[in-house]
């Protein structure tokens, strides 16, 4: 069961407000600066960090790779990653999600030495908005009002640089700078570096992200020299204050920094402006800044650590980060606002605030005491499947205050601690699945509150899993089910609902997360032949692609109907060069 993260209700206080948040071990660190130039020098720290990462539904992603800096890892079963004393940026603490099927997430925040950090993200799907021939150009539609329009001949393959000259798919999505939660997906922070190298704060007023890929799945840009126009529509919202001239930001997804690069001019309620090359791209004021810090405790004087801090302002709306792993936070608010700052616990309860400012000089606000309503609850049981014997290699998706999470299964047992944002009874959701007899159990729901609660014996058994990956490669066989958050299906080219039909992009990830197989193919002309690219990754595996793969449809069901067939052809080693035999079937449901 998917289920939307409870989130707080705001006012009509949603334009874009500043708050970028430091982590630190204690509450004296020493900021004078009273504007964004004037704001400590960047070093490099070693500092703890770790963050859930949930899809747009609010759903934990599992085997998600996460990377900051040279440290890499994958989020487990709860979405959840860590990284314990790692080298990070001061400035820029940054945090980068790959995930398919989705734009690549992050998070930038201000560190300092020795901190533990926190960070939420949540992806934003990967959609199609259509195609246009490289040769003549186009122009897509992202949203009523968001364009981008592309030249003629002006496309690149982004790994050789050579002229391409095929069918180019835009993946493309706008986002709206009003929206009270753009905090949880939008790239980065709103922090930028202008032209005269200086880190700045930034007021949207909106942004695009625009992707290209050829006919092969190939990564796309701009050639040199050439330009793409685009348009974003101003929000109704900030049409009285939206200036004729604003900078133009792109963000990089290496450093995490947002850097200024050209202009773009208002032509009635839109933005107008020409880029050289794709990526986020962002439409802001800069804004001065001063430093806060602050310490947050519960009522028995205990620090509350990596808990929600948000400022609200009526001229800039709501922005907010965490607290690190003892109850502070710093880092930089808008200067001369007059604000609200709300401590917010993950199910979305206030749990109380101060005023803050107007703040023409740096804030600090000391400690500041809330109260708590919250408990520790640890949910245990077993599970069975349909023989009755104790299932293996499974999990129960457990639904708990309209938070989502997920224990792993195994030898018949799971075990859950959560830390709860209520001390009250509540309705507890519990959903069993066996992915090695493909099954999944009706649902159980129980009672619970706080310390140690067994759901007792759940059955995953009584409704298949549906859909399922197979393969045989080199005389080794994969086998990846439909656990919602590692199985997914999406339309990336013009071919479904050609004859014969086909379709594009099947990904899974194993529930071991030690190995991903993903499927690319196209429909070069609506009759075939069809171009694929196949990886496969396990521990000491190198398999990389094919471009000579067989498909044999055998159903093609109706949207949230299902999809079927085999495949068959070689797989290249990336390393050796090598060839191996590949084939496989699959049955996936059809989303659009």
């Amino acid at each position: 069961m998917k289920k939307t993260l409870y989130t707080l209700a705001l006012t009509s206080m949603v334009v874009s407000l500043l708050c970028f948040f430091a982590c630190s071990k204690s509450s004296s660190s020493d900021h004078s600066g009273t504007n964004s130039n004037n704001i400590p020098a960047e070093v490099m720290v070693t500092a703890s960090i770790q963050g859930r990462v949930l899809d747009e539904n609010g759903v934990p992603v599992q085997g998600a790779a996460v990377s900051s800096e040279a440290a890499t890892t994958t989020t487990d079963i709860n979405g959840v990653f860590t990284f314990s004393k790692i080298s990070m940026s001061s400035r820029f603490g940054y945090v980068r999600v790959v995930k398919q099927g989705y734009f690549t997430g992050s998070r930038s925040i201000i560190t300092n030495g020795g901190a533990s950090n926190f960070v939420s993200i949540q992806l934003i799907p990967r959609t199609s908005k259509g195609g246009f021939p490289a040769a003549t150009g186009g122009t897509i539609v992202v949203q009523s009002g968001d364009t981008a329009a592309f030249p003629a001949a002006g496309v690149v393959n982004a790994a050789t640089n050579a002229t391409y000259t095929g069918n180019v798919n835009v993946f493309a999505t706008y986002l709206d700078p009003t929206a009270s939660d753009l905090y949880k997906y939008m790239p980065g922070d709103l922090r930028g570096v202008g032209t005269d190298g200086k880190e700045t704060a930034l007021q949207s007023f909106g942004m695009l992200a625009v992707e290209m890929e050829g006919d092969a799945g190939e990564k796309l840009q701009l050639a040199a020299g050439k330009k793409a126009t685009l348009t974003w529509a101003i929000p109704a919202s900030l049409q009285a204050t939206a200036p004729a001239t604003i900078p133009l930001w792109y963000y990089s997804d290496t450093t995490g920094r947002w850097i200024e690069e050209g202009s773009a001019v208002r032509v009635g309620n839109s933005y107008v402006g020409q880029v050289g090359h794709f990526s986020y791209w962002n439409c802001d004021a800069s804004s001065g800044t001063v430093n806060f810090k602050v310490h947050i405790k519960d009522q028995h004087g205990n620090p509350l650590a990596y808990s929600y801090i948000q400022f609200q302002s009526e001229d800039w709306g709501t922005r907010g980060g965490y607290t690190d792993i003892d109850g502070f936070a710093q880092g930089l608010i808008p200067r001369g606002q007059t604000l609200v700052m709300q401590v917010v616990t993950e199910c979305g309860n206030m749990l109380g605030g101060i005023n803050v400012g107007p703040a023409l000089a740096d804030q600090d606000l000391g400690t500041v005491t809330v109260t708590v309503d919250a408990s520790d609850l640890t949910l245990t049981g077993t599970v069975v499947d349909c023989s009755n014997n104790p299932v293996d290699s499974g999990y129960v998706n457990i639904l708990l205050d309209g938070l989502v999470h997920r224990a792993a299964v195994a030898k018949g047992a799971f075990e859950l601690p959560v830390s709860r944002c209520y001390s009250s009874s509540t309705s507890v959701v519990l959903t069993a699945v066996d992915l090695a007899g493909q099954q999944a159990g009706a649902a159980s729901t129980i009672t619970a509150a706080s310390g140690t609660v067994d759901a007792g014996q759940l059955s995953a058994c009584g409704n298949p899993v549906n859909q399922f990956l197979t393969c045989t490669v080199n005389g080794v066989n994969y086998s990846y089910t439909d656990a919602p958050d590692v199985f997914t299906y999406w339309v990336a080219s013009g071919g479904i609902g050609a004859t014969p039909v086909m379709w594009d992009n099947v990904t899974a990830t194993s529930t071991d997360q030690q190995r991903y197989i993903t499927l690319t193919t196209h429909d070069m002309n609506g009759t075939g032949p069809y171009e694929s690219t196949i990886t496969i990754s396990e521990p000491n595996s190198h398999l990389g692609y094919s471009s000579a793969i067989q498909w044999n449809v055998t159903s093609y069901g109706p949207v949230n109907g299902y999809i079927t067939g085999t495949f068959s052809g070689t797989i290249m080693d990336t390393l050796s060069q090598k060839t191996f035999p590949l084939t496989g079937s699959v049955k996936v449901k059809r989303t659009e």
